[in-house]
């Protein structure tokens, strides 16, 4: 087998392959030979069709069989006689495929491209520090006592915090248009669920009430077909409910596990949750900046075909999430809207890829096992979980590749200009201001 390879890119490969026509005529005969043992073919017993016959009627077939078989086998074969690691699987170019003359192909493909940056030493990472003091804790049950209110109905009129239970009717143009009508629709006013001209409208009224609000939809609201225009609600008041927050009592706190009902219980077991909060948020972005350091000034050729496989997954996991919803999921969708993404995604794993590599980091057995320990803490039957993980090597598998990447960050770190600053939990939690501010739901 002679092998030829060309460069056609940064990543580019050209390689040309050319088997001996013996080879080619060897696999030839040799399917011919089966065809032969098994062909039913009118006037003769199956295992007694002359060869001639045979080679009449498949002497084809047989040619395009083999010949698939060997440009597989061969390409496999060069590829790993000239050491090439591909990115993905090559276009195939017959020559030429004639019995009795050589098999010659050509396979363009893409290598994985030389990584120029593999560390960040002396790269300067600043990491964000917290303590979770006795007011977090405050905060926490805060939210909690928000979470379990329950709301009295009465005739006063609806004020900040309480929850007006409404019908409305909304219209565009004189149409009602898509999402613009509910019954029994919950509103707590000052929650923003809603515009806020519409919850403006609502302070104030009474139950049994009946009103019309008008408003205009902002230009950048999330349902087109309504964004930019007025629109005119009719309102009915069906209760006010004003809010009653739970009392902090035995019961209340047993209802989340805590059975001793013991106040300082409850609130040790919300300091270790938040403590596990600010831990994983702590590595997310501890992986952020280094991850960030790692791809500045980084640049290198992505194999499209790396690309397009991402893009694959992608769109599959959409499809299977509207399936599970109960949603068409088999229409078309536009691969543009996973470009961008997939190529941020491909570019970090070949960058990821070589730090390990380089390094030749190797998964830490005590963290695989500590860290499916720490996914299973929150089941009912931790145990259980664990097993269940490392019955599966596949399973396991993406357990040690997190731990791989934790282990390669952290070997990243240790050579990087680290600044630690502490700054209080609330802002260690707060996530980034937007650019710009999210659009309300948009059923009203």
């Amino acid at each position: 087998m002679d092998v030829s390879i060309e460069t056609t890119g940064a990543i580019g490969r050209r390689m040309t392959i050319k088997v001996p026509a013996a080879q080619l005529d060897s696999a030839v005969s040799a399917r011919l030979s089966r065809l032969a043992r098994t062909a039913k073919i009118p006037g003769f017993r199956p295992g007694k069709v002359p060869m001639k016959v045979i080679e009449s009627r498949y002497a084809d077939q047989a040619l395009a069989e083999a010949a698939d078989e060997l440009i597989g086998s061969s390409y496999r074969d060069a590829v790993t006689g000239e050491s090439v690691e591909t990115a993905g699987p090559p276009s195939i170019e017959p020559k030429t495929l004639a019995r009795g003359e050589d098999l010659e192909f050509v396979a363009n493909f893409e290598i994985f491209p030389t990584i120029p940056q593999a560390d960040i030493r002396d790269v300067p990472i600043e990491r964000h520090t917290c303590e979770v003091g006795d007011e977090d804790i405050d905060r926490t049950i805060e939210t909690l006592c928000k979470q379990r209110t329950t709301y009295t109905a009465g005739d006063a009129p609806a004020e900040q915090d309480d929850r007006v239970l409404i019908d409305f009717e909304g219209k565009v143009d004189g149409e009602v248009f898509e999402g613009g009508q509910a019954n029994d629709y919950p509103v707590v006013l000052g929650k923003g669920a809603l515009l806020p001209e519409f919850e403006e409208q609502l302070t104030g009224v009474t139950a049994g009430s009946d009103l019309t609000i008008q408003l205009t939809f902002p230009e950048d609201y999330p349902g087109a077909a309504v964004a930019g225009k007025d629109a005119e609600f009719a309102i009915t008041v069906k209760e006010v409910g004003k809010p009653q927050p739970p009392e902090i009592d035995e019961a209340f706190i047993r209802t989340f596990g805590v059975e001793d009902g013991l106040e300082s219980s409850f609130r040790e077991e919300i300091r270790k949750n938040l403590e596990r909060e600010r831990d994983q948020r702590g590595r997310a972005q501890v992986r952020q900046a280094v991850l960030d350091a790692l791809m500045s000034d980084n640049e290198f050729e992505v194999p499209a075909a790396l690309v397009d496989d991402e893009i694959n997954r992608a769109i599959m996991a959409v499809r299977e999430q509207l399936r599970q919803q109960g949603l068409p999921h088999d229409g078309p969708i536009d691969r543009a809207n996973y470009l961008d993404e997939s190529y941020r995604r491909v570019r970090l794993g070949l960058v990821m890829h070589e730090v390990v590599k380089r390094r030749e980091i190797k998964p830490d057995a005590d963290r695989v096992r500590a860290r499916v320990t720490e996914m299973g803490s929150t089941y009912d039957d931790p145990e259980q979980f664990a097993r269940w993980y490392h019955e599966d090597k596949n399973r396991l598998a993406q357990v040690e590749a997190v731990v791989v990447e934790e282990q390669a960050i952290e070997e990243l770190l240790s050579e990087a200009k680290i600044t630690d600053t502490a700054i209080t939990f609330d802002e260690f939690m707060r996530p980034p201001t937007p650019t710009s501010a999210p659009a309300e739901d948009a059923d009203s």
